[in-house]
C-alpha cells in the first residue's frame, strides 16, 4: 500500500518530502491523482503512513490538500482539507 499526500504548493510538497526523508522515510515525488479531483498539483508518495502522520504533526503544512491510499489500482481518499469531507484515518 502506498499513500499519496497532495499539496497545493510545490514548496510544501518538497519540504514535506525532505522532512520525511530526514525522519528515515523513503518518498518520491508524483503528480497528484487527477482523476480524483485534485487537479494537477504535486504530491508525495510514501509507504509509511505512520511516519508521515508524525512528520505532519511536527510541521506546519498549510498547503496539504488531500491524502489518498493507493493499492496499485484504486485510490481511496482518507483525508481532505475540506472539513465537510474529512476522512482522517
Amino acid at each position: 500500500m502506498e499513500y499519496i499526500f497532495s499539496f497545493g504548493s510545490r514548496n510544501s510538497a518538497f519540504r514535506f518530502a525532505d522532512a520525511v526523508a530526514a525522519a528515515g522515510g523513503k518518498t518520491r515525488m508524483v503528480n497528484a491523482p487527477i482523476r480524483t479531483g485534485s487537479g494537477c498539483s504535486l504530491a508525495v508518495a510514501c509507504a509509511d503512513y505512520s511516519l508521515c502522520r508524525d512528520v505532519l504533526g511536527r510541521g506546519h503544512y498549510a498547503y496539504l490538500r488531500t491524502v489518498y491510499s493507493f493499492d496499485g489500482r484504486d485510490y481511496t481518499q482518507i483525508f481532505d482539507i475540506n472539513p465537510n469531507n474529512a476522512y482522517d484515518a
